[in-house]
């Protein structure tokens, strides 16, 4: 089997563009766990226990609506990512085998 071609400057621009698209859908996962969590269980815990009052119940639904906005985005940074994963083939041309 022939070794892996070298990486020129082009394919680490593309590389790098690569993993930034893949950090951002990191970053979007965390914020729509973090939005999600809140909406869906921290805040009616904090009402029916008393430590906030029954007007926050009302941060829920805009909560939600983010949280779904965050999922389209995070889809559509996978969506990116998975499309520009034919770059290993540019310089490793076999996967598996």
């Amino acid at each position: 089997m022939p070794d892996p071609g070298s990486i020129t400057a082009a394919d680490w621009l593309q590389i790098g563009k690569w993993l930034t698209r893949l950090w951002v859908y990191f970053f979007c996962i965390v914020a729509l766990a973090f939005t999600f969590l809140t909406a869906h269980a921290i805040i009616p815990s904090l009402v029916t226990s008393g430590h906030l009052p029954n007007t926050a119940s009302k941060l829920r639904p805009p909560m939600y609506a983010t949280a779904t906005v965050i999922l389209g985005l995070a889809g559509l940074f996978m969506a990116l990512t998975v499309d520009k994963s034919y770059l290993l083939e540019e310089f490793w041309d076999r996967f598996w085998i």
